[in-house]
């Protein structure tokens, strides 16, 4: 089942300022996404006039705005268009559009870059930098609970959780649902339980081993109904074999379903590569963002092995933000050969049908391939 969504498109600034007007006054229900056409182009308007169209912007979508057209030039100008954004409720880290958490009440600063300009390498906020380069997705709980399969599950379950954007972005959508995250990094757990959360929303942060049944137990205290785990592959990739048996066995045991985040089959080269992740308004801060791999573990084609860091460097020095060390790319087939040793059921989810559809009955490969795919596993 798909996720119903509501776009406005406007021409103009005056359709904008009459679409906006009727919303105001209760005459039009708020829209998903208001997309700006042809001269509707915020890059051209001065700093004021665009600081009060973002205030009635952010009261007036539920999701975001779209500007595909909208190209600043210039590195200043852009950083300061950029900032003023990010400082009202919106990110950018998406293609062509600026977004908010569904449908939030309060304004959300996402400017990361503010804290390099204060405090140099040092001060980067790391995790929001993880955010801007690696931390978002297309998918999230509205759409893998929005489905026939799924669509009785009361509680979501985020595993090694970090800065449990799965849950977080979620309870916007569903804010009846109950979140039961959990990761062993107590500052994770610091960062979680400080953000600002829909009053009422039923949840908790648990610190704990993925690896661990105790921790999975208390999982299962905590969740009400059938649940539903998520982990993404920035997360389970950590695992070797053994480990992710264990996790297929806990998250099954203690959830209803536990799904795992896969990439499309690719091949691992054999030498230590650097994929640039830096982002236009780091380039303004003289800020450079990468994957690097480490020059002396050399990553396997056969087996996906590999080390690597997410690093952060300009002109004066240099810092690591995140290892990734012992990384194994898991693909698809391992991982359904592992859910068959276990006797599990597995599904896929599949984008244009917008449902969990069993992964041995016609596969759909257009769609796994131009999709990250992702794979549930649940006992029978």
């Amino acid at each position: 089942m798909h996720v119903d969504l509501v776009t406005r498109k406007v021409g103009s600034w005056k359709s904008l300022d009459r679409l906006l007007r009727r919303i105001e006054s209760g005459d039009e229900l708020r829209p998903d996404w208001i997309e700006l056409k042809a001269d509707v182009d915020p890059g051209r308007l001065d700093k004021k006039a665009w600081a009060d169209w973002l205030v009635r912007l952010h009261a007036g979508v539920k999701r975001g705005i779209k500007t595909p057209h909208a190209k600043i030039k210039g590195r200043k100008k852009h950083l300061a268009f950029w900032q003023q954004t990010a400082r009202s409720g919106f990110h950018d880290f998406v293609d062509d559009c600026w977004m908010k958490p569904y449908d939030a009440p309060w304004i959300t600063d996402f400017d990361y870059i503010r804290s390099y300009q204060e405090g140099g390498l040092e001060g980067l906020d790391a995790y929001g930098t993880y955010s801007a380069v690696l931390g978002t997705w297309e998918y999230g709980v509205e759409d893998f609970v929005h489905t026939e399969f799924a669509g009785d599950v009361e509680t979501v379950v985020e595993p090694l959780a970090g800065t449990a954007e799965f849950s977080y972005q979620g309870h916007f959508r569903h804010p009846q649902m109950t979140y039961v995250m959990f990761d062993l990094d107590p500052d994770a757990k610091k960062l979680v339980e400080g953000r600002r959360w829909l009053e009422g929303t039923e949840r908790a942060f648990l610190l704990g081993n993925a690896l661990g049944e105790d921790v999975w137990i208390d999982v299962r205290k905590a969740s009400k109904g059938k649940s539903l785990a998520y982990i993404g592959k920035q997360s389970q990739n950590f695992f070797d074999a053994k480990d992710l048996f264990r996790i297929l066995q806990w998250g099954t045991k203690y959830a209803d379903h536990l799904v795992l985040e896969v990439s499309e089959p690719y091949v691992v080269e054999d030498e230590p590569t650097i994929d640039d992740l830096t982002r236009r308004e780091m380039k303004a801060v003289g800020l450079n963002v990468a994957l690097e791999d480490l020059d002396h573990v050399t990553p396997n084609p056969l087996t996906h092995h590999m080390s690597f860091d997410l690093v952060a460097w300009d002109d004066a020095d240099r810092r690591t933000l995140f290892e990734y060390h012992d990384w194994i790319g898991w693909q698809p087939a391992a991982l359904s050969a592992l859910g068959k040793l276990l006797d599990l059921d597995m599904r896929y989810f599949h984008s244009g049908e917008a449902e969990w559809l069993p992964l041995e009955e016609g596969i759909d490969t257009s769609d796994v391939r131009e999709n990250n795919s992702f794979i549930m596993f649940s006992r029978p």
